[in-house]
């Protein structure tokens, strides 16, 4: 069984600050931190320590070798990560104290994916693999379909939440999975959630698993 994760990669700027910043407000930093991240390379990696196999189809700036060294370290297959010029996605991410924090991402390489890069990569799956996604990558609805096609179990992160985006996903889903707050914005959308597989987070209250 393979998890072929068509997912974010991110570079994330992490700052320590002493509270988040206001409108027009300038705040010093006590720290600085650059790592690897973004939803996509977070479950690749997830899943990797966990003992599955993993294929990620995703793309990173030429410039950012650092980013596939260390989801190879992982044991991620990066093969089929493109490469563009395109600047790889990445976050600023303001940290305070108490551990909140306020988030400016760019989407980068990560909404730049080709159709047939995607296509080559899930050419090599079959029935029994998942094929795992987020909203942060553009090709989900061709993913969608020929996941659908081959017989892989599709599970998806509604994350950052968008209705249409899964309206355009929902046919082909093994699962979908959802924090509390983004189930809500589903039902009011949809006037339901929809008779599908699944998984509402709810924080440290821990997660349900709906089936229909």
């Amino acid at each position: 069984m393979t998890v072929f994760n068509l997912g974010s990669i991110n570079v994330d700027h992490v700052y320590a600050v002493p509270h988040l910043p206001g409108a027009g407000e300038t705040v010093a930093a006590s720290n600085h931190v650059r790592g690897l991240g973004g939803k996509g390379a977070n479950q690749s990696v997830a899943a990797a320590r966990a003992g599955a196999r993993v294929v990620h189809i995703g793309a990173v700036c030429r410039e950012d070798d650092w980013i596939l060294r260390q989801l190879e370290r992982e044991g991620i297959d990066t093969q089929a990560i493109a490469r563009p010029e395109t600047v790889s996605g990445h976050a600023m991410i303001c940290v305070d104290p108490g551990g909140e924090n306020s988030i400016v991402v760019v989407g980068g390489a990560n909404r730049a994916l080709e159709p047939g890069l995607v296509a080559a990569a899930l050419g090599a799956a079959g029935a029994g693999d998942f094929l795992m996604m987020q909203n942060e990558t553009n090709c989900q609805q061709e993913a969608a379909a020929i996941a659908a096609a081959r017989g892989l179990r599709l599970v998806y992160s509604a994350a950052p939440f968008d209705a249409r985006a899964v309206r355009e996903v929902l046919p082909h889903l093994s699962r979908l999975m959802l924090n509390a707050v983004e189930a809500r914005q589903l039902a009011d959308a949809h006037g339901a959630l929809p008779a599908v597989d699944l998984v509402i987070t709810r924080g440290a209250e821990g997660a349900d698993w709906l089936t229909p």
